[in-house]
């Protein structure tokens, strides 16, 4: 054990943990990111969910609880813990949602990737931030009641048509939720076609409730569109006046 603690200490003199937004160096418990930058990423202001919500085609669920804004600070870190296998940083985003959410759930459902993209990228970004909301809150991880069945190309670049084209049929109930409440997780919400198809096949499946839980979504067209139906109504006003 002193060997190895020994060694952790001579490999980060050599290769010092740094922060990968601003670049400095930070404690070996801050892997990634330092406390400062991790702070500036803004909060999701509750004035866009109303937006949001009328994007979703049919809303399957009962509450949607979103920690940040996707900034160029989430940008970076979400960017590394996919594609550089900087996992901890999942760890980070798990306690910043715990902070915003109830905690009287049965179980705590990640999103689940398909097996060839899972042997594909060797993780699940979304089981990794739900196994630490698991730990913090004490609430059973579910990690094996949902299963994505059809292997679907990224939703990227995909309009909000064709995202719920691309997910239907895609997940199945493998577990028993009759009854259950439980918190549905994934790190990123844009149009909630994911996460409310999977919210359907629980809700159809008899769990009592499903609560959505995102890590961060983009802001910038749900402002344009607040901004577009707060002009609208000020044009009705003034009709009507």
């Amino acid at each position: 054990m002193k060997k190895f603690a020994l060694l952790t200490n001579i490999l980060d003199f050599i290769f010092p943990n740094y922060c990968l937004i601003c670049e400095n160096s930070v404690p070996a418990d801050k892997k990634y990111v330092c406390p400062d930058c991790f702070n500036k990423i803004p909060d999701f202001d509750q004035k866009h969910l109303p937006v949001l919500l009328k994007r979703i085609n049919h809303p399957c669920f009962d509450e949607l609880f979103i920690r940040f804004q996707f900034d160029p600070h989430f940008r970076v870190l979400i960017h590394h813990l996919k594609y550089a296998r900087c996992t901890q940083i999942a760890q980070y985003f798990g306690a910043a949602l715990a902070d915003i959410l109830p905690g009287n759930y049965d179980h705590i459902v990640p999103i689940p990737l398909h097996r060839a993209k899972l042997k594909e990228r060797g993780f699940n970004q979304s089981l990794l931030i739900a196994r630490e909301l698991s730990r913090i809150m004490d609430i059973p991880l579910g990690n094996t009641l949902l299963e994505r069945i059809h292997y679907t190309k990224t939703q990227t670049h995909l309009n909000r048509k064709e995202r719920l084209q691309n997910v239907a049929g895609a997940f199945q109930l493998v577990g028993v939720v009759r009854g259950k409440k439980i918190l549905l997780i994934d790190d990123v919400i844009t149009t909630g076609a994911t996460l409310n198809t999977c919210a359907a096949v629980l809700k159809n499946g008899g769990a009592r409730v499903v609560d959505l839980a995102a890590v961060a979504t983009p802001t910038t067209l749900l402002q344009e569109q607040l901004e577009r139906d707060v002009n609208g109504d000020l044009v009705s006003l003034q009709k009507s006046g």
